[in-house]
C-alpha cells in the first residue's frame, strides 16, 4: 500500500508507521503500530490469522491524507467507523463513497485500484476487518458474494453505508476492551466478526422485506434516540415526530431491531456510558447526565443491573486489564 499525503507530498507506509510490537500466539500475528510525531498521533493495532485482518484505527494525522491502495487482493471488507470521516474513492464510480461517525459498511471489495481520504485534526477510530478467500471458504460464504452483486464495490450505490445500532456497539466495544490472548483471543476475534457479519447482513435482508416509507420512520426513531440520549423522549412524541401511529412505530421497530423501543434504548445508553467510562475520564455524574439520568443514584443502580458492577468498578476493572 501506497501512502500519499493530499498536499502532493510522498511518504512511504514505513515513515508513517512506527512498529512498536510484532507477535505470533497461537496462529495469531499481532502488530502494533504509533503514528510518527511527524505525521499525527494514534496507533493502529492489527490482528491476522486463517484469512481475517481486523485492523483498529485510533489516529490523528497532521496534514489531509490520501491513502492510495493499488494491491488486488479481493476481501470481504466491514468497516464500524466509531470517530471521524472517511472517503472513498474509486476511479470507475462517479462520486466519492462517504463514511461518516457512528456508520458502517459491508462489501466485497473487487477494485484494482481505490483511495482513501482522511482528514487532518480530525480524531480517527476504525474497526476494519477484511475476510480473504481462506476465511470465506472455511465459513462456506461463497453464495453470498456470487448472488448479493450489490456488496461489489464496482456496483455499489451511494447509499452503501447504514447507522451503527445499539448491538453492532456492543460488538464493537467488546473488540476494543478484549484483554485475552491466544487461543481464547482467536476464538472471540473469530465469533465477534461472524456476530456483526450477522447483523449487517441481517439489517440489509430486513430493508428488502419493509416498507420503504415506514422504514426510513422506524431508521429516522433510531437515529433520534440515538442522538437524543440526555433527553427522555416518550413514544408518542416519537410517533408525532415521524408520523406514525403508535402501535404501528411500536410492531415495526421490535420487528426491525428484534426489542422494544424502551429495551432499545436503554441498551443504548448503557453501551454510550461503558463508552464514556472506559475512553475519557469524565466524572461518574456527568456521564450519568449525558446518557438521560439526571439523578446519579439512579443510574448507578441501572448500570449495575445491566453489568453486575458498577460504573465504578466497571471503570477501575477497564484500567486494570488493560494494563496487564
Amino acid at each position: 500500500m501506497e501512502i500519499v499525503i493530499a498536499n502532493n507530498k510522498t511518504s512511504q507506509l514505513k515513515k508513517i508507521l512506527r512498529l512498536q510490537t510484532k507477535s505470533i500466539d497461537c496462529g495469531i500475528k499481532t502488530t502494533v503500530y504509533t503514528i510518527d510525531p511527524t505525521y499525527g498521533q494514534g496507533f493502529v493495532t492489527s490482528y491476522y490469522f486463517e484469512g481475517l485482518l481486523i485492523n483498529i484505527i485510533n489516529a490523528k494525522f497532521k496534514e489531509d491524507f490520501l491513502f492510495t491502495s493499488k494491491q488486488n487482493l479481493n476481501a470481504l471488507e466491514l468497516s464500524v467507523l466509531i470517530e471521524g470521516e472517511k472517503i472513498i474513492r474509486v476511479s470507475n464510480f462517479k462520486s466519492d463513497l462517504v463514511l461518516e461517525k457512528n456508520e458502517s459498511y459491508l462489501l466485497y471489495d473487487n477494485s484494482e485500484s481505490k483511495k482513501i481520504i482522511f482528514y487532518k485534526d480530525k480524531p480517527l477510530k476504525e474497526v476494519k476487518i477484511r475476510m480473504y478467500d481462506d476465511f470465506i471458504q472455511k465459513h462456506k460464504m461463497q453464495p453470498l458474494l456470487s448472488n448479493d452483486k450489490v456488496l461489489s464495490l464496482k456496483k455499489i450505490n451511494k447509499n452503501f453505508t447504514q447507522q451503527l445500532t445499539s448491538k453492532m456497539e456492543e460488538v464493537v466495544t467488546e473488540i476494543l476492551i478484549n484483554s485475552q490472548k491466544g487461543l481464547l483471543k482467536r476464538i472471540f476475534l473469530e465469533s465477534k466478526t461472524l456476530e456483526l457479519l450477522h447483523l449487517q447482513l441481517s439489517f440489509r435482508t430486513k430493508r428488502m422485506y419493509n416498507s420503504d416509507s415506514i422504514l426510513k420512520k422506524i431508521y429516522k426513531v433510531e437515529t433520534i434516540l440515538q442522538t437524543n440520549l440526555h433527553e427522555q423522549i416518550s413514544i408518542q412524541q416519537l410517533a408525532r415526530r415521524v408520523l406514525l401511529n403508535q402501535n404501528v412505530l411500536k410492531n415495526e421497530f421490535k420487528k426491525l431491531f428484534g426489542e422494544t423501543i424502551f429495551n432499545y434504548t436503554k441498551n443504548l445508553r448503557m453501551s454510550k456510558a461503558k463508552n464514556l467510562l472506559i475512553h475519557t475520564q469524565k466524572p461518574i455524574y456527568e456521564i450519568a447526565d449525558m446518557v438521560g439520568y439526571k439523578n446519579p443514584t439512579h443510574f448507578t443502580a441501572a448500570f449495575k443491573k445491566n453489568e453486575k458492577k458498577t460504573p465504578k468498578e466497571f471503570r477501575k476493572n477497564y484500567m486494570h486489564n488493560s494494563k496487564s
